[in-house]
């Protein structure tokens, strides 16, 4: 949920290649974020950049990767690495080849599980732009689906634990990064607040500062999320809230968060779901 940057990854043993490429992306931003643009000249390269760069191994959108390099199968070598070694199902990934004749593009689709097969001339910048920005928003899509999955998964597991140990669970997902921040508020309690580190705007730094703003919000008409009034709200400084209103089978919880990112309607909706599993589950869990 918490991104800065969208990480896009070149491979290619062309210098010019890599260079026509960053600068056909330099201006590309996806839901109001820039590319982090990083490349590698061989396979053996972009292996070391995965194995010692977490970032890169971790939030991969996308990646152009060349076929031959240091031999003629290399990027798809390269492609079964990060998909079997890494198990990486999530990142985009597209092979460019200056000699398409060499891989049938079907057998290259179906058996290294990736996103498109183009030659190197058919990448021109406008189709590099519509790449990158379909990629990303696929990208984001699987990847908060199956976290909304998994965090689901893991609250129904701890249902009948200590809210603790449920709180525990959810934590690792809900931290912002640098300029970021989150409140999670269960029946007007501040449950974990993480500091804001604001540049200008507005800049809440206590969990007494949070609560306020989520009461705050929690008032405005919002976006309707549903027809018992569970709604989205964003506000002035990019602080957006998610609020669950107190039901028969729920507490009242706010999810907010300040984020660089803008997220689409389908990304809240995914959001949502999480915050109102939460809802649903709290009661049933120890205090303990």
């Amino acid at each position: 949920m918490f991104f800065k940057e969208w990480v896009v990854l070149l491979v290619d043993d062309e210098p010019d290649v890599l260079s026509v490429s960053k600068l056909a992306m330099r201006s590309i931003k996806v839901y109001d974020l820039p590319l982090k643009i990083v490349t590698a000249a061989s396979k053996a390269a972009a292996i070391e950049l995965f194995q010692s760069n977490l970032e890169l191994s971790g939030s991969l959108a996308v990646a152009f990767i060349d076929v031959v390099m240091e031999t003629d199968s290399a990027g798809l070598e390269l492609c079964q690495f990060i998909r079997e070694e890494m198990e990486n199902k999530v990142s985009q990934l597209f092979i460019r080849t200056g000699q398409p004749g060499m891989s049938p593009e079907r057998e290259v689709i179906d058996r290294y599980d990736i996103s498109g097969y183009f030659s190197k001339v058919e990448t021109t910048e406008d189709k590099l732009y519509s790449l990158v920005k379909s990629s990303v928003r696929q990208f984001l899509s699987i990847g908060m689906a199956l976290a909304t999955i998994n965090i689901l998964n893991e609250m129904l597991v701890n249902s009948h634990a200590s809210r603790a140990d449920l709180l525990e669970t959810i934590h690792h997902i809900a931290v912002g990064g640098e300029g970021e921040s989150t409140w999670l508020i269960v029946e007007n309690q501040v449950l974990f607040a993480d500091e804001v580190n604001a540049k200008g705007g507005i800049a809440i730094n206590t969990a007494d500062g949070g609560l306020a703003l989520y009461k705050k919000l929690a008032k405005s008409e919002g976006f309707p999320l549903d027809f018992s009034g569970d709604k989205y709200v964003r506000s002035e400084g990019n602080f957006h809230l998610i609020h669950v209103t107190e039901k028969y089978n729920q507490v009242e919880v706010g999810y907010l968060f300040k984020t660089k990112f803008n997220p689409p309607e389908h990304i809240i909706a995914l959001v949502y779901s999480f915050v109102q599993g939460l809802a649903s589950i709290w009661n049933n869990t120890s205090i303990k």
